[in-house]
């Protein structure tokens, strides 16, 4: 494959122009042989060199194919693929070439997934973080297989049509609850309802208890626009009704009962003033019907016969009442009883009744449950009694010109729109408490017993000096506290008892302590000079000794007496005395 005769040729035109040239220089023959020598030594390292070099490539190239080799296989097992196969059969610069187009094939891919498993991620965070919902164990740091890839983008598909579902369910909540409120005239109650008119339906988190909590109050406030709709139906009749009896002309009921309409609560406030203005009016004509039917009443003159006719009418309306005494006498104790029920349940909603000293809940529970048995009682014993009369007489039980069991419905029907009105206006309240709550925070309210108990606290803490200070003697007695002293000297309390003499006041005595505080003379200094020294306190015994010595002298305490130089932290001037007295010690 290659010749030889050009190299050699090249080789021998090499040596004799190398002739030549040392000929020329004047170099002699064993000069000449010399150079020639080393140029042969020349060619032959170049050759050996090169040699070894070549071979360390060719060492170098083998190992470069085992490691692509190995990382060929770890790169296949890592992404669950065959490993490729490559054709050895050619050079190994070949092979090499081959091995390392295939790694960075793998390389490339690898890349690939995890690039879209760092997007399907952040789908799925998003996705899980907007529906609350826990993110999918698995580890982002291997390399994923096509089939995981495929299974994440399924369930985040899943997590979108979930997400796309609840959003249309939100609008629709949305949209609903705007048009109850609107229809109820109130504000949203500060739940999820007003999270999501505040925020919107692409704000709102779409969790599994908010789309219940949603739920619900779409349901409470449709349930409340019901009962509206059947009140106002309910009180439309009624209205009607009254029109009737009023024989107002047919005009003026249908343009009144066409412009009352709807069951929002304005028209609800509305239709009820209607409803008692009607009933005013109707019993400001009370017994209009009857005296109508008295003729004799409306008499231009007045003789006998009309006298007669008018004691004829009172003696059969005094029979009339004898003879239903009972019937009238329980309708006067319905009322006295239906206006003291009125007056009760009035006291019963206050809430400062619970601040007051005589409030017992009790009596309160007593006096509900007593009602609620006797007026349901006596009702049912009127309704008999009507009921009875109205059969014997043929005529209708009226009251105040409206039917007796007609006057009991409307009491309660009254009854239970107050109540219902009350429980609105404490659910709008709470709302804007809770509010005020959200924006400035709240602060608990004391009861008033705790402020009255820190109160006496902060009367006890601060009381006068002269507490202190008695105090303060006291604890300056070491025998009355001293209990583990036992010295037979007679001390100064027993010596009080026995002797008649008096000893000197305690303030006095105090005096004198502090007294000899300041005078107690020290081991490094007389006591009538006074140095740098004397201003520190000194902790040798000598000094501690005259302490006692003096303590003893003032008090008719002995040393055995005094326990320890340390007094109790029990007050203000219980401290400035333990100050004093370590200072000086």
């Amino acid at each position: 494959m290659f010749k030889l005769d050009s190299l050699h040729s090249k080789q021998q035109k090499c040596v004799d122009e190398l002739l030549r040239i040392w000929d020329e220089m004047g170099l002699t023959v064993p000069e000449s042989q010399q150079r020639y020598t080393a140029f042969c030594a020349h060619i032959e390292n170049s050759c050996h060199r090169m040699l070894r070099d070549e071979e360390q490539l060719l060492a170098d190239i083998c190992e470069d194919i085992t490691k692509l080799k190995s990382a060929l296989r770890s790169l296949s097992d890592e992404m669950h693929v065959a490993v490729p196969e490559v054709n050895e059969r050619v050079g190994k610069v070949d092979v090499l070439r081959q091995l390392g187009d295939e790694c960075a094939k793998l390389e490339e891919v690898k890349e690939e997934r995890l690039k879209q498993l760092r997007q399907l991620r952040e789908q799925e965070r998003l996705l899980c973080r907007r529906l609350k919902k826990p993110f999918i164990a698995a580890e982002d740091k291997s390399v994923p297989s096509h089939e995981f890839l495929e299974q994440l983008e399924h369930t985040i598909n899943g997590l979108k049509e979930e997400k796309m579902s609840r959003e249309r369910v939100a609008r629709e909540a949305k949209a609903e609850i705007e048009m109850q409120l609107a229809e109820l005239e109130m504000q949203a109650s500060g739940g999820v309802e007003t999270m999501l008119l505040r925020d919107g339906v692409d704000a709102f988190t779409l969790s599994n208890e908010n789309m219940s909590a949603l739920s619900r109050c779409v349901d409470e406030l449709k349930s409340r626009s019901q009962k509206n709709f059947e009140t106002a139906n309910k009180l439309r009749e009624r209205l009607q009704h009254l029109c009737q009896l009023s024989e107002a002309p047919e005009a003026e009921q249908q343009e009144l009962l066409s412009r009352l309409t709807g069951f929002r609560p304005s028209a609800i406030s509305a239709i009820q003033k209607e409803i008692e203005r009607f009933e005013e009016v109707r019993r400001q004509n009370i017994g209009r019907s009857e005296r109508h039917e008295f003729l004799p009443f409306y008499a231009a003159e007045f003789n006998e016969e009309i006298l007669k006719q008018h004691e004829d009418e009172i003696s059969k309306m005094k029979k009339y009442r004898d003879e239903h005494a009972e019937l009238f006498n329980k309708v006067a104790k319905r009322e006295e009883l239906w206006a003291q029920f009125l007056e009760f349940e009035k006291a019963t909603s206050d809430p400062n009744r619970f601040k007051t000293r005589h409030y017992n809940p009790i009596n309160e529970e007593r006096e509900r449950k007593r009602y609620q048995g006797l007026l349901p009682k006596l009702e049912k014993d009127l309704a008999d009694l009507v009921k009875e009369l109205e059969e014997t007489t043929g005529r209708v039980f009226t009251m105040g010109g409206i039917p007796f069991r007609e006057h009991l419905e409307t009491q309660w029907a009254a009854y239970n729109e107050h109540k219902e009105l009350e429980k609105k206006n404490r659910q709008i309240k709470k709302e804007i408490q809770t509010k005020e709550e959200m924006f400035f925070g709240s602060r608990p309210n004391t009861p008033r017993s705790l402020q009255k108990t820190r109160k006496r606290l902060h009367e006890v803490v601060n009381t006068p000096t002269s507490v202190s200070r008695k105090r303060a003697r006291e604890d300056l007695r070491p025998v009355s506290e001293s209990k583990v002293v036992h010295s037979s000297i007679r001390t100064p309390m027993a010596s009080r008892r026995n002797s008649p003499q008096k000893q000197p006041p305690a303030k006095r005595q105090l005096r004198g302590i502090f007294a000899d505080m300041k005078n107690v003379p020290t081991a490094t200094s007389s006591p009538k000079t006074s140095t740098a020294s004397d201003k520190e306190p000194s902790s040798s015994t000598s000094s501690y000794a005259d302490f006692k010595r003096g303590l003893s002298d003032k008090t008719g305490v002995t040393s055995s007496c005094i326990c320890s130089p340390t007094l109790p932290r029990t007050s203000t001037k219980r401290g400035q005395l333990r100050k004093v007295f370590e200072t000086h010690v």
